[in-house]
């Protein structure tokens, strides 16, 4: 009799690899002994369990929502085992449980499965302890993709991963007409099995519209991107059928809102909608100015409505209308909003950094003197005042030096090169002010008013003038105030032995090039340039005179001929 009863174990627990440790004999104990699983398969389902994310953990295990079907991997802990047990679903939809014997969970959620699994155990084992469940590996299961999908087909899927991670699976891009708003999940795992043909003949039939209307959850995977929430992309099943449909058209939200663009239209969607996938409303939005463009029924003139914001963000349908194919909602711009009221002033004043002003009312001499004034080392000849535009938009494009601009030097007239020049040298933007007269000699007409956006540059006095070309030590020399170009020159050594006497000035304040002679005051920063000699090539100056000589000659031995 002990003999069977062992026999009878040993043959319940072969499902979960266990077993006694063989036939004992009659006289002794009889201890029953489940065996560690084999390292593979643990590994396996740890593998698989890393892989679920604390979203999927948090609303489909933790919540209990999982749909348990054959091959979802358990853990069974049973008092009095040593090592806890470990089974599959079967594919009939069973569990086995050790002193229950097969509990069918197949189709249940996991919160119900967990629960018919205990009610069963509580009703088989009086006073046998508790018993834990947990579900360590989830199965893989086939997902169909039919629609506007370059490949539809069956994609493996399992139970932790949402709708966009079954789509990136698929063989092939989604069609360029897809609609990544208007897709479809049919729920076929708690149809009867009519319901599941009919639907299964609607996909094979390519009649995506009437299989998205037939028990199905909508999909929208842009709204998911701006919000986050699930129910735009939930979680995918075992029974599910997704369905890529067409996009119906586009609507825009224009302006003053955080993403302006055209975005997909899906049949229901309100305006609030639209705003969401538009990021919400720019800071600088006018409430009061909300309009509705659309099309009227003869769908060719188009009309400007009003719209209501406070009623659009309460969700009154009264004013959160449903929007139309080609509907643009814009809200207008504030028209004064944070405008710029500042101006900055960089190098040789005590406080350099921004400064508010009023247009027109604040004065250079006022922002100097909030400054702190200069400090010893600016060099007041050389600072500007560079006036900025206020907005890309005032950004002027010359198309005459722009057309210059792509014409060789030597196709040019003489006119186009002196504009060309003319263009390429000019300081956009800085203004005409003398600093040096308003702040040494009291010449008020050169305080100009600021404008927001103005910046104020101060150079540091640079105190050398530079001797640069054919020098013998070409360099920097020491200003001195009496010092004209020679002495410059003779301080960096001299002329060298291939200069030209070409000498040019460029002055530091304005960057005018002049004829050293014409030059009566060197200022610190100029730059005294010798100009190098030309290099002659004497043999073909040689070869060319007498070729010229040589045809000079001949029309004047043919003219004497001629007059014989």
């Amino acid at each position: 009799m002990k003999s069977c009863f062992a026999l009878l174990v040993m043959l319940a627990l072969l499902p979960w690899r266990a077993g006694a440790a063989g036939p004992q004999p009659d006289d002794q104990k009889q201890t029953i002994v489940i065996q560690q699983p084999p390292q593979e398969a643990p590994k396996t389902a740890a593998e698989m369990s890393e892989m679920i994310g604390m979203e999927a953990f948090k609303e489909v295990m933790a919540s209990g929502q999982y749909l348990v079907g054959p091959g979802d991997q358990f853990l069974v802990h049973v008092a009095g085992m040593e090592v806890p047990a470990e089974g599959k679903v079967l594919a009939e939809g069973g569990l086995y449980i050790p002193r229950v014997g097969m509990v069918r969970i197949g189709g249940l959620r996991l919160r119900d499965a967990r629960r018919t699994i205990e009610e069963a155990y509580q009703q088989t084992v009086r006073n046998g302890g508790a018993i834990q469940i947990q579900l360590i590996a989830p199965r893989s299961f086939p997902v169909p993709v039919v629609g506007l999908v370059e490949k539809p087909g069956l994609v493996q899927a399992r139970g932790v991963e949402r709708i966009s991670e079954v789509l990136a699976k698929t063989r092939g891009a989604m069609a360029a007409t897809a609609s990544r708003r208007n897709i479809h999940v049919i729920k076929t795992a708690f149809l009867d099995s009519a319901a599941a043909a009919w639907l299964r003949r609607l996909a094979l039939s390519g009649q995506h519209e009437a299989l998205a209307r037939e028990a199905a959850q909508r999909v929208d995977l842009d709204l998911y991107e701006v919000t986050g929430e699930s129910r735009y992309n939930p979680f995918v099943e075992d029974g599910d059928i997704i369905v890529v449909g067409a996009q119906q058209g586009k609507v825009g939200a224009m302006e003053a809102v955080q993403r302006p663009s055209m975005y997909e239209y899906v049949p229901g969607d309100r305006i609030s909608d639209l705003l969401t996938l538009a990021l919400g409303l720019a800071p600088n939005h006018d409430p009061e100015k909300l309009l509705l463009f659309r099309y009227a029924q003869d769908t060719r003139k188009r009309e400007a409505l009003p719209l209501d914001l406070k009623g659009i963000l309460a969700r009154d349908p009264g004013a959160d209308l449903e929007l139309q194919v080609d509907d643009w909602v814009v809200v207008r711009w504030l028209p004064v909003y944070h405008r710029r009221g500042e101006v900055r002033i960089v190098g040789e004043v005590v406080y350099p950094g921004y400064y508010v002003v009023e247009k027109g009312k604040t004065t250079l001499r006022e922002i100097i003197e909030k400054a702190g004034s200069f400090t010893n080392d600016a060099a007041l000849p050389e600072a500007r005042v560079v006036r900025q535009k206020q907005s890309q938009q005032e950004e002027d494009i010359d198309p005459e030096f722009e057309r210059l601009r792509t014409i060789p030097v030597g196709d040019r007239t003489e006119e186009e090169n002196q504009y060309f020049i003319m263009k390429s040298r000019e300081k956009r933007g800085q203004m005409v002010v003398d600093f040096v007269a308003l702040f040494d000699r009291g010449d008020e007409s050169q305080n100009i008013q600021l404008l927001p956006g103005d910046a104020i540059v101060v150079p540091a006095m640079q105190r050398v003038v530079v001797v640069s070309g054919q020098a013998s030590h070409p360099g920097a020399v020491i200003y001195d105030s009496t010092y004209t170009v020679a002495n410059y020159i003779e301080k960096a050594g001299g002329l060298g032995w291939r200069a030209s006497k070409d000498v040019l000035v460029i002055k530091a304040r304005t960057g005018e090039i002049r004829r050293a002679r014409d030059v009566k005051q060197v200022e610190p920063g100029d730059r005294i340039w010798i100009k190098e000699k030309p290099v002659h090539d004497y043999w073909a100056i040689f070869t060319g005179t007498m070729g010229v000589i040589g045809q000079i000659s001949t029309i004047i031995l043919l003219y004497a001929t001629l007059t014989k």
